[in-house]
This record gives C-alpha cells, sequence and structure tokens, in this order.
C-alpha cells in the first residue's frame, strides 16, 4: 500500500504540475518526466463462454524518463488496487480467465454482477513511479453463467423506404445457460457512440430475431443514429432468468446501417392559384398519427366552378423546398375528379376546383385527390338503411360535415362519399375502416364529422339539451346576440372560460339557451375567497361575482354550475434548470381574441410541459393519452384537465396560445 500511495502522491503532483502548466505555452519545451495515458477499454464481458478470450491494454510511453516498466492495476471503489501484470511493452494482453481472478480478488468487489472497476498503469523507470490517469471499465463478471453468443445475418446494410415493409431476421444467437432448468427470456439493445443502449425488444423466448426495414430503421434512429447516413451501432442481447434478474449481456455485434428519413413537418402548406400564389397566406393539412410521413384531410380549394387550379406542396408557409408531381393523371367519368401521381417533381398540380380529400405520403411520394361532391350518413342505424343515405351538411368555415337525424341503439353505419361504396370512412376514421356501431338510445342526435384532420373525428351530440349556453351579462352590455357562449359535449355538460370583468369590482350576469332573451334564467353561487364555488342554477334575477376571468361549467343532468377564477396561466416542465419546479412563462390575457398567448418561449424537442393555473395543479390541462405526446406545430390540439405532459418535435422558439373559450380547451403551438 505505500508503495501504491507513493506513485499515487507522484501522479497528483504532476497533474496538479500539469494543470498549472496549461496556461504557459513554455510547457511545450518541458523535459520534466510525464505519467502514460491509458486507453480505456470501455466495457469487458466476462463469462462461462468467454474466458478463454484475450483483452488487451495499451497505454502512450512514459515521456523523459528511461528504462520503463510497465504494472497494470485493477482498484474497485476505494479498495486496495491489485496488479495485474507488468511488461516493458506499451500494451498488455491478458486472457479473461486470469483477468477474472484479479477481479474476484479486489476488495468488495461483487461476485456475478456488473460493476465498474478503475484501472491504471504505473511506470518504474530510473525518475522512479509515475501514475497514469484511472479509466474507469464497466465490467459484467458472471463467471459461472454463459452469454448468448450473437451473429448478425448481414454487417453492413442499407435500409430504403421502398423496402421497409419487408422482413428482415438479423440477428441469431446461440442460447445463454444460466442456472440449471431455469426458463431463459431475452431483452435486444442497441447502441450508437457512446449513447446510453435502447431496449429494441423485450421478454424474446427465440434465439433469434426479426422484424420489418421499417422498425429495424426506427429503432436505429432511437439509438440518436443520424438520418439518411452511414452509422456504426452495436447490439448485444441480455439474457434473464430468476437467478440472474438483472441479466447477463452477450457481448456486442458490430452492424453499419444506413438509415432513411422518418423526420417530416407538422403540416404540408398548399399555395396555389386559388390564393393567389402566396405561400405565407397557405393553409396546410396536418401530418397523420396514421403514419409517418402521411398527409390527409380535405381541403377547400374555392367554388366548384368548372375551372382547374394549380398548386403546389411546401413544407412551411414560404417558397422554401416546395414541390409538385410530374404525370398526375385526372379521371372525371365519374362525376368527380380522381387524381394521382407517384413522381415528385416541380410541376404545379392542376385540377379542377372544388373540395377535396388529399392524401399526400412523403414517404413513398404519392398523391392521391378525390373530389368530395357529397357526404352522407348510411346504414341500419339510420333512417335510410342501408340502401339510403342521409345527407350532411358541410362549414367550410370549420371543415365540418353535421346533419340532425334519428339513430337507433346497436346497429352499423358509416360515412359514405359520392354515393360510391369505394369510397366511405369507417370506424377507425380512414377510408378502409370498418362500420361504426351507434351504442347510445333511439332517438335524435346531432351528428358531427370533423374532416380537418386525420383519422377524421365523429361526435354523435344529443339534440335534448341545447347545442350552447349564451352568457349575457354587464361586462358586455346585456347583448345576448353577442353573449360569450358555453360549448356542450352533448351530453348535458358546458364549459369554457369567459372574462367577467366590468372595471366596477362586480359583474352580474345570467345563462340562456339561445342568443336572446326569453328563455334565459340565474342561478345561486357562493365563492371562496379564492373564487371557486359550486351552485345550482335556475330561476329569475342576476348571478353576481367579483369582477374577473373565470372558466364556468355546467351540468345539466345534475342542475349545477361551478365557477374558478382564473389569475394567473403559466407553463411548467422539465426545462433545463427549472425541472418542475415552478412556471418557467406566464401566458397573458388577449381580451380582443378571447385567448391566453405566451410569446418567444424556448423549448427544446423532448423537453416535457404542462399548461397550469394559478400556480397549482388543481387546474391544470395536458394532452389526451396514456403518455406524453408531441404536439403538432400549427394545428390546434385539444387539451384536458390532468391530461399527459406535451412536447415539441424540433428546438426552437415558440408562441403558445390556449383557448379556453371551447369544449374541449385548445392549444396552439407556433414557431
Amino acid at each position: 500500500m505505500t508503495k501504491y500511495l507513493k506513485y499515487m502522491f507522484v501522479a497528483a503532483i504532476l497533474m496538479m504540475a500539469a494543470t498549472g502548466c496549461q496556461e504557459d505555452p513554455e510547457d511545450a519545451f518541458s523535459s520534466a518526466p510525464k505519467a502514460p495515458e491509458l486507453v480505456s477499454n470501455g466495457s469487458i464481458l466476462m463469462t462461462q463462454n468467454t474466458m478463454s478470450e484475450i483483452v488487451k491494454f495499451a497505454w502512450s510511453a512514459a515521456r523523459f524518463t528511461t528504462n520503463n516498466s510497465y504494472t497494470l492495476y485493477a482498484q474497485y471503489e476505494n479498495g486496495a488496487p491489485v496488479a495485474i501484470g507488468t511488461t516493458e511493452e506499451l500494451f498488455l494482453n491478458i486472457d479473461k480467465a486470469q483477468l477474472n481472478n484479479a477481479i474476484k480478488s479486489l476488495s468488495g468487489a461483487p461476485q456475478n454482477a456488473s460493476f465498474n472497476v478503475d484501472f491504471f498503469v504505473v511506470s518504474t523507470g530510473n525518475d522512479g513511479e509515475l501514475a497514469s490517469n484511472k479509466q474507469s471499465v464497466s465490467v459484467y463478471s458472471y463467471g459461472d453463467a454463459v452469454s448468448a453468443v450473437v451473429t448478425a445475418s448481414q454487417s453492413e446494410l442499407v435500409f430504403t423506404v421502398e423496402e421497409e415493409a419487408q422482413n428482415l431476421n438479423l440477428l441469431e444467437w446461440e442460447a445463454a445457460r444460466l442456472k440449471y432448468n431455469e426458463a431463459v427470456l431475452y431483452n435486444i439493445f442497441m447502441q450508437y457512440g457512446e449513447n446510453d443502449p435502447v431496449q429494441i425488444a423485450k421478454d424474446v423466448t427465440n434465439t433469434s430475431y426479426g422484424m420489418t426495414i421499417e422498425k429495424w430503421n426506427d429503432a436505429v434512429l432511437s439509438t440518436g443514429a443520424p438520418e439518411e447516413q452511414a452509422s456504426d451501432v452495436k447490439i448485444f442481447v441480455t439474457a434473464y432468468s430468476e437467478t440472474y434478474p438483472n441479466g447477463v449481456p452477450s457481448a456486442p455485434v458490430s452492424v453499419k446501417v444506413t438509415t432513411y428519413n422518418t423526420t417530416y413537418p407538422d403540416a404540408m402548406y398548399l399555395p396555389g392559384s386559388y390564393q393567389g400564389w402566396k405561400p405565407e397566406e397557405a393553409k396546410s393539412i396536418p401530418l397523420s398519427p396514421w403514419a409517418k410521413g402521411y398527409y390527409e384531410a380535405f381541403f377547400n380549394f374555392g367554388e366548384d366552378d368548372g375551372n382547374n387550379i394549380e398548386f403546389k406542396f411546401s413544407p412551411v408557409p414560404a417558397w422554401e423546398n416546395d414541390f409538385g408531381f410530374e404525370g398526375v393523371t385526372v379521371s372525371t367519368e365519374k362525376g368527380f375528379a380522381v387524381v394521382s401521381s407517384n413522381v415528385v417533381g416541380s410541376s404545379n398540380v392542376v385540377v379542377p376546383s372544388g373540395l377535396y380529400r388529399i392524401a399526400l405520403n412523403r414517404k413513398m411520394n404519392t398523391l392521391n385527390m378525390l373530389q368530395i361532391k357529397t357526404v352522407g350518413m348510411i346504414g341500419d342505424a339510420t333512417v335510410g338503411g342501408w340502401s339510403e343515405e342521409t345527407k350532411m351538411e358541410f362549414d367550410p368555415a370549420t371543415m365540418k360535415y353535421t346533419v340532425v337525424t334519428n339513430l337507433f341503439n346497436g346497429k352499423g353505419y358509416k360515412f359514405r362519399i359520392n354515393d360510391d361504396w369505394d369510397y366511405s370512412i369507417g370506424n377507425d376514421g380512414t377510408f378502409s375502416g370498418g362500420d361504426f356501431t351507434f351504442d347510445k338510445e333511439d332517438g335524435e342526435y346531432k351528428v358531427v364529422l370533423d374532416v380537418s384532420k386525420h383519422p377524421y373525428e365523429v361526435k354523435i351530440l344529443s339534440t335534448s339539451f341545447p347545442e350552447r349556453l349564451y352568457l349575457p351579462g354587464q361586462y358586455q352590455v346585456w347583448e345576448p346576440a353577442t353573449a360569450p357562449t358555453l360549448e356542450s359535449d352533448g351530453e348535458g355538460h358546458y364549459e369554457g372560460g369567459v372574462d367577467l370583468t366590468t372595471g366596477t369590482g362586480t359583474s352580474s350576469w345570467k345563462f340562456s339557451p339561445k342568443p336572446a332573451w326569453g328563455e334565459d334564467f340565474a342561478g345561486s353561487i357562493e365563492l371562496d375567497e379564492n373564487g371557486n364555488g359550486t351552485g345550482t342554477y335556475g330561476g329569475g334575477g342576476n348571478i353576481d361575482v367579483p369582477d374577473g376571468y373565470y372558466y364556468i361549467s355546467v351540468d345539466m343532468n345534475e342542475g349545477t354550475f361551478t365557477m374558478q377564477k382564473i389569475n394567473e396561466v403559466g407553463i411548467i416542465g422539465g426545462f433545463d434548470g427549472n425541472f418542475w419546479s415552478s412556471d418557467v412563462a406566464k401566458l397573458t390575457f388577449d381580451k380582443e381574441k378571447n385567448v391566453w398567448v405566451a410569446k418567444d418561449v424556448q423549448i427544446n424537442a423532448g423537453v416535457e410541459f404542462k399548461i397550469r393555473m394559478n400556480n397549482g395543479w388543481d387546474f391544470n390541462r395536458g394532452v389526451a393519452g396514456e403518455s406524453s405526446a408531441v404536439v403538432t406545430t400549427g394545428a390546434k390540439a385539444p387539451v384536458y384537465q390532468n391530461g399527459q405532459n406535451m412536447m415539441v418535435e424540433q428546438d426552437g422558439v415558440y408562441t403558445i396560445t390556449l383557448d379556453m373559450s371551447t369544449n374541449p380547451n385548445t392549444i396552439l403551438i407556433e414557431k
């Protein structure tokens, strides 16, 4: 131990000298003795079937000292170091059996486990002993186990989008042998560079693994490897059993993979002759979650007047990387235009004017368009059965089709386009889905088909309740025709945010099911010191509350309503230096637009965040789903109480707009 302290002391002195000399340009001419530098091994696997393998340690020569020999040491945490071997060369080859015995002798080192060991080399020469820097090496020491031995069917791969549906059986391995008669499961990991390994498969029972090229491509990119470039990735298989719950990893196999692009913009803009070729004012179709690089929505090119329009696609609202299609075919033999092409180019797309369903597959570079003449609801859940459509009305402002009709419980229905069974929207919101099933009681309902996004969204709303509640009051000079509204979910629940500020300190208001007087009603509510409370509605008079912005919810099934005063709206999340500790930005209320807005918010890709009110979690907003999700930039997304965390796809400075007047509320994130 004295010898070790001696060379560690010398090494410390030399390290301090080296640190000081970094600021002195004359150090380049120093002839003071300099310790060797050990090259890191990264990781070492030691299992029963790898003991015959050789591990090579290498280092640079000690400088300005002569007659050197080199001794390699291993040390576990703060225990005593153990000498591995001595040589006059600048490397030491040692078989794993010998190395395993040395590591087992390290004070405190665990057995049959994964842990880190520090290695360093000490030179001994005419000028005494010089210790190298320590290199921490991950040691997988399972001397009693036999790890899987993995081979790859190909050492170099070039993935292409045209072949993404093909299955590739890339990996095979000799089975691991852990404890006798114990079942073994395998997890598969992939690693790029120094990034953390990514698990790409779990609980595999076979000794081979394959999946589609699309999934292999996604797996490689998930490690942090770049798109559309060749990268070396390492793949290893970890075996698990009851005795080895933490797993016994295999030695990695290296594969060079060239990936294809899977990153696509959140929306595709459509500048064209129909809007004066102004890309900065062009509308867009959103990226669909249905498939990578797939954009689908209904798009209105204006009145169907028989004239042709021309347009192109652009990933941004500018003339930047815009594109068209070559060899576009337009068929009108059925009385409506059917458009297709599979050759991206610079030419404009030329089609008859009107409303279209546009399906752009940017990954496969295909374009399919269907001119929309009519949309109808059909099926035995409808009054016309499967033989006669119930036509729906289109609102170009909202991009929604609606109809009020009777529906029948337990029966099926679909939405048919142009009275043609070749084109119908099914129960998954796509043109390939099956029949919907109506699961409510028989009766009259309002059916709403939203075609502004993909998959298309269907809502069945009860007509026994008013569509919305108007809130005329002192704050807007008692005009029910222009009063803000609370929107219905179709089941007797209404909610939304309303600014009831009058400037007098007190605000009087009431409910109305119509934008007119005659059926209005008031209610009774007591608010606590924070402006929150629950009351009952009905009767004459007015509702009086202090000035402020309130979130109001009404339940007509129970005859109650709640109010929550909103003093602040903030953004909170996993931002650097502020990890979920406080709001990183505040949204301010835009009275004219009736929305809350925060500008110039720096958000990096992968940072999770939410919107919350009044610096607390009682009232917050997140996205729907079972886990955090990326919000499409430039498109409104619904947000909900206690929803999941949100993310953006790309680093950037964003404007965030929260609209609490809608039901559900929406968030708009724009660069």
